[in-house]
């Protein structure tokens, strides 16, 4: 985001000693792009959330400070796009019944290599980007890859609806 002239700011309040996030901290670091310890804060000063909280993997329960941060993501009156899953939400079944992720509904999700099976509970814009799933992997696990334009590595896909 840097590099398009974005001014980010990333809230990363347990980070783990892995030497790969290290890495990729240090690189963010190098560029100049802050970190805050006050995600409320920062969302007043905000036009746009990336929320990349879990991630897929995600497991219950939601741990703090994370209850929090997702409530003011799904209270916010400002644009939030998710990475692979809305925060709090189950790969399999989507968005919880109760708890801060509770009746959480980005404007817009970005799927990372391809859709995840909660897509069919999602009501927003939805995307899949890269290129990394081989035909034969596609098929073998029946996954729907979207037609990609050209050399995009993005591409806007219409969401199940049940």
């Amino acid at each position: 985001m840097w590099h398009y002239k974005y001014q980010p700011t990333v809230y990363y309040p347990k980070r783990p000693s892995n030497a790969l996030y290290e890495r990729l901290t240090q690189q963010l670091v190098a560029l100049g792009i802050p970190f805050t310890d006050d995600f409320l804060g920062a969302l007043k000063e905000t036009h746009h959330v990336v929320d990349a909280i879990f991630g897929f993997s995600f497991s219950p329960p939601i741990r703090e400070p994370f209850p929090e941060v997702i409530a003011a993501m799904r209270d916010a009156g400002v644009p939030v796009t998710s990475v692979d899953t809305p925060s709090g939400w189950d790969v399999e079944t989507g968005p919880p019944e109760e708890g801060p992720a509770k009746g959480f509904m980005p404007g817009a999700l970005v799927s990372l290599t391809a859709p995840k099976p909660l897509v069919r509970y999602y009501r927003g814009r939805h995307f899949v980007g890269g290129r990394f799933v081989p035909p034969g992997i596609a098929e073998k696990y029946e996954v729907d890859m979207p037609e990609y334009q050209g050399v995009d590595q993005i591409v806007e896909v219409g969401c199940c609806r049940e």
